[in-house]
């Protein structure tokens, strides 16, 4: 049942009968009033009368009997009186009703001697009869006064009085409909309404809907109440997705340290298989170099050899540097010195001017952190080499110290990484460049870095157009070292050996230069 049926039938239909009610029942005491005072007038007039009327009924002087009628009743346009006999024949009148009469009413006037009343009809018209005995000093009854009352004025009156009470009450009823209903719709279903259709919206999927409390303080605050439950719900909603989100990246990570810790062992094995055969090869092609009869031709395959054989021996090295377990040996480093250490290797191997590709850094005035020097330069070397690998124009470097930690951001504005590859950009051997160009360690090694220093990276893309590497380091980057726990990081032989083995890298040839 809809709740305008529900306030019809459970308000206004209960006011509406209960107002009826009331009408109906103060007509009828207004009129029953009306017909005591009515019955009230006849008697008083009955009893002024009656004494004179029994003296001139008990002379038999019926001249005297008209005479007191006439004289009380001549001008009344409303009553009539008369004299009856005991038998009911009538001995002297006036005015209306004559023959007006009732023998149950007046037999029983007679028999009791008591005075007795009724309504009669004649002609159309009601009467009021009041039928008074006339008894002489013994208590016999000489006659009966009956008074006769026109009742059609009163009933006019009283109609007239029933029709205005009924118009009242008819438009009072009407009235009062008319502003419940307007209150009702105003101050109740327009708010019940306006909630139902946030309700279906939200149903609907619409989960930034928001109702506009209004009407009454209750639906005001049901409203505010409605808009904050949904708030909450937003905000339970974002913290699940953020909470999966976390957690599908977490997984991502473990999963991929996972990989890359079999990997690194992997390589360390393959990388310590080869250095030795390397090793062997360097140092032959010197010997031959250095003799005086070896022609320009097969000299310059040498140093071939030589370059391809150092080329070789930098990616064994960083196989080697990957599958190894480190010890990190923190302390409190300037970021700005690394970054132009780093600038400085970079353009050397590159053979770049100093001034292009231009390297912008913005850092704090106090730039120390707490990092393991060498790792951490390492870390730099890599991005700054790929920065300026990529064609870049200009590279920046940008760093945030707050209370959460150190946030690292280097940016280029070259071609940037399609957005197929960022996947699997920290994968071990995976590069974007051609074969030969690139060993695809770089990356992996700097995101072990990160890894060491309990931090993590991620790749975005750049304001100026290209790449940028975020790079986030927890608040103990920050800390004196002697603030800062190692209890994660396993301690190996000098820093020189990978896991699963034992035995040495590789070993350098005291010839190689």
């Amino acid at each position: 049942m809809r709740l305008r049926t529900t306030i019809l039938l459970t308000i206004i239909c209960p006011l509406l009968l209960t107002l009826v009610g009331f009408s109906a029942v103060a007509l009828w005491v207004l009129e029953d009033n009306m017909q005591q005072r009515q019955q009230e007038e006849v008697r008083l007039i009955a009893h002024g009368i009656r004494l004179p009327l029994t003296q001139a009924l008990a002379h038999q002087d019926a001249q005297a009997l008209q005479e007191g009628l006439s004289t009380t009743f001549s001008l009344s346009r409303l009553y009539g009186a008369f004299i009856l006999s005991p038998s009911g024949q009538q001995m002297a009148g006036v005015g209306l009703a004559g023959g007006l009469q009732d023998d149950a009413l007046l037999q029983k006037a007679i028999s009791t001697a008591r005075e007795a009343g009724g309504y009669s009809q004649q002609g159309g018209q009601n009467f009021y009869t009041y039928l008074l005995p006339m008894t002489d000093a013994q208590g016999a009854v000489l006659g009966v006064l009956q008074i006769n009352r026109l009742a059609t004025g009163i009933e006019r009156y009283m109609s007239l009085m029933t029709t205005v009470a009924l118009l009242l009450a008819a438009l009072v009823g009407v009235l009062v409909v008319l502003m419940v209903w307007w209150g009702f719709r105003r101050y109740v279903d327009r708010p019940v309404n306006r909630l139902y259709r946030s309700m279906k919206a939200v149903q609907g999927g619409n989960r930034l809907h928001r109702m506009t409390p209004g009407g009454a303080r209750e639906f005001r605050e049901l409203g505010e109440a409605f808009n904050a439950m949904l708030d909450a719900v937003a905000h339970k909603e974002q913290e699940v997705r953020e909470q999966q989100q976390q957690q599908l990246a977490l997984e991502r990570s473990l999963k991929k340290s996972r990989r890359l810790a079999e990997i690194g062992v992997l390589a360390a094995g393959v990388a310590h298989e080869l250095g030795s055969p390397l090793t062997v090869i360097d140092g032959q092609v010197q010997r031959l170099q250095r003799r005086d009869d070896l022609p320009d031709d097969a000299r310059q395959r040498l140093t071939r050899i030589r370059h391809e054989t150092r080329r070789m021996e930098d990616t064994v090295r960083q196989l080697l540097d990957m599958g190894r377990r480190h010890t990190l040996h923190p302390g409190q480093h300037s970021l700005g010195h690394m970054i132009i250490e780093a600038e400085r290797l970079a353009r050397d191997a590159l053979h770049f001017e100093p001034t292009h590709p231009r390297l912008v850094t913005h850092l704090p005035i106090q730039d120390v952190i707490t990092v393991d020097r060498q790792r951490f330069q390492q870390l730099l070397d890599n991005l700054v080499k790929n920065a300026f690998q990529a064609g870049s124009q200009q590279v920046t470097l940008s760093a945030d110290y707050s209370a959460k930690g150190v946030t690292l951001r280097i940016e280029d504005d070259g071609p940037g990484i399609n957005a197929d590859h960022r996947g699997q950009i920290f994968d071990p051997f995976y590069t974007t460049r051609g074969a030969g160009k690139g060993s695809g360690l770089g990356l992996t090694i700097v995101h072990r870095v990160v890894e060491d220093h309990g931090g993590h990276i991620t790749l975005e893309e750049s304001a100026l157009g290209g790449a940028a590497f975020v790079i986030t380091l927890p608040p103990e980057t920050l800390l004196p070292p002697e603030a800062t726990a190692n209890a994660d990081t396993t301690p190996d032989s000098e820093g020189e050996t990978f896991p699963g083995n034992g035995e040495e890298a590789m070993p350098r040839n005291p010839d190689h230069d």
